[in-house]
């Protein structure tokens, strides 16, 4: 008996997530480009397309299956960052993609991020962060949305809690205002700075 049989069928409209996410969209950041991350390519296709149906236009994903793309999404996405000259309506306002665009693009365009899914790795999330919080962003602000996994599934996991333990032992909490996770201050500084091992990549 194939699992899936088990579970009923799948409705989009229920995802409490993806509406989560929608709001975001279209009420805090309306007019705004955003950065959503997401760890699976199927994922990635997932949000694209229901987000597409839901009424957000000029979104696009990048994944390892169109990996030749990458550059010219990240230049259409933020095109000023990358000096390249496009007009506003052949613009990405938001692009979601896999960990393909967390290292070496160029995305300062967007100071808003979403981390869909979290990653067991503190140093994918930095890295993530840092494709807009980089020399030529204007922002003052950088945002950064985490998705935490339902209650009954980080019961199981603990992946937050066990990303709490692995921030608290490798960055020193020095009053900072920057945050992972609402309520738990991080010195980013150290981690940028590859402080306290902080950039070991060994899960425990």
């Amino acid at each position: 008996m194939l699992i899936s049989s088990l579970v009923p069928q799948w409705d989009s409209q229920n995802d409490r997530k993806l509406s989560a996410l929608e709001k975001l969209l279209k009420e805090q950041h309306p007019d705004e480009k955003v950065l959503i991350f997401t760890q699976f390519a199927d994922t990635a296709d997932y949000i694209t397309n229901e987000l597409k149906r839901r009424g957000i236009d000029k979104i696009e994903k990048a994944t390892g299956d169109n990996a030749k793309d990458v550059i010219t999404l990240a230049k259409r996405f933020s095109p000023i960052s990358n000096g390249f000259n496009l007009p506003n309506k052949e613009q990405i306002r938001v692009l979601v993609s896999t960990d393909v665009l967390s290292e070496g693009q160029n995305l300062q365009d967007a100071h808003i991020i979403v981390n869909f899914d979290l990653l067991w790795a503190i140093i994918r999330l930095i890295q993530r962060a840092g494709r807009v919080d980089r020399l030529g962003q204007t922002s003052s602000q950088i945002f950064c949305y985490s998705f935490l996994p339902e209650d009954g599934v980080e019961k199981i996991i603990k992946l937050r809690d066990k990303l709490k333990h692995r921030i608290k032992e490798n960055a020193e909490v020095v009053g900072s205002d920057e945050v992972f996770f609402d309520g738990d201050p991080v010195n980013i500084e150290d981690l940028y700075n590859e402080k306290s091992g902080i950039l070991d990549d060994q899960d425990s």
